[in-house]
C-alpha cells in the first residue's frame, strides 16, 4: 500500500510540473478588435488642421469631413488576408462622399497594420499593456519611432456617443526650448480610432501658446456604423 501511495504522489507531482511549464499562447482576437476591421464599418470625423508661420504672420484653420471605411478582403503578397481601407473627403458641391484614396489594413500576430502608400505602419501591439512598446516602422522606410499606450480599456465619452471601452496609443510626445510634438490616437473597441490629435510645433522659450512655425491636426469622431 505504502509503494502504491508513493508512486501515486510521484505522478502527481511529475504531472503538475509538466502542466506549468506548457507554454501558454495569448489569444488576441478581443484586443485586435480595437482596430475595427469588419467590413461596411464606416467613421465619420470632424477634421481641424491650422498652419502656424509666424514669420509671414499665418495662423490659418481649415476644417472639412472625413470618412473611413473597411471594404472587401483580398490576400496579399505575403498570403496574409487583409482589408481594403477606404478614404473620403466631403463634396461640399455635390453633398456626397469621394473618395480620396485606397490603403490596406491586416491583423499579422501581434501588430494591427495599416498600409499607408505602400509604408506599413504598425498602429497596435498585442498584448495591450502600458509596457508594450514598439516601433511602428519597422517594415516600412520611414525613420524608426517609439509607441506606447498611454490608457487601456478607458470608458469614454465623445459628445453624445459613450465608449466603454477605449486605448490610447502615445506616438510622440517631445518638448524642449524650441520644440513642441505631441501626437496621440485612440481607439474604441469594435470601432477603430475615434479621435487623433497631432502637434508639431516650433514655439518660444518653453512656451507652447507662443508658436513660430508648425501645424496641428485634430481628428473627432462625429458618426459610426456599418453599412
Amino acid at each position: 500500500m505504502k509503494h502504491i501511495i508513493l508512486f501515486t504522489l510521484s505522478f502527481y507531482l511529475v504531472s503538475c510540473v509538466k502542466t506549468e511549464n506548457k507554454p501558454v499562447s495569448f489569444d488576441y482576437s478581443s484586443e485586435s478588435n480595437y482596430f475595427g476591421l469588419k467590413k461596411g464599418n464606416f467613421i465619420e470625423y470632424h477634421v481641424v488642421h491650422i498652419t502656424h508661420d509666424d514669420e509671414v504672420d499665418i495662423h490659418d484653420t481649415i476644417q472639412f469631413r472625413f470618412k473611413t471605411s473597411i471594404g472587401d478582403t483580398f490576400t496579399d503578397n505575403q498570403g496574409r488576408k487583409t482589408f481594403k481601407f477606404f478614404r473620403y473627403n466631403w463634396n461640399e458641391v455635390n453633398d456626397t462622399w469621394k473618395i480620396k484614396d485606397v490603403w490596406s489594413a491586416l491583423i499579422d500576430g501581434k501588430n494591427a497594420i495599416l498600409v499607408e502608400e505602400n509604408n506599413s505602419i504598425i498602429k497596435l501591439n498585442f498584448p495591450i499593456k502600458l509596457s508594450t512598446q514598439w516601433n511602428p516602422t519597422i517594415f516600412s522606410t520611414e525613420p524608426k519611432e517609439r509607441y506606447s499606450y498611454l490608457s487601456l480599456h478607458t470608458p469614454l465619452k465623445v459628445d453624445e456617443y459613450y465608449f466603454d471601452s477605449t486605448v490610447t496609443v502615445i506616438q510622440d510626445n517631445y518638448f524642449t526650448l524650441v520644440d513642441y510634438k505631441r501626437q496621440t490616437e485612440t481607439y474604441a473597441k469594435n470601432i477603430g480610432m475615434i479621435s487623433k490629435y497631432y502637434k508639431n510645433l516650433r514655439i518660444k522659450n518653453f512656451d507652447t501658446l507662443q508658436v513660430k512655425k508648425g501645424e496641428e491636426w485634430i481628428y473627432k469622431l462625429t458618426k459610426f456604423g456599418n453599412e
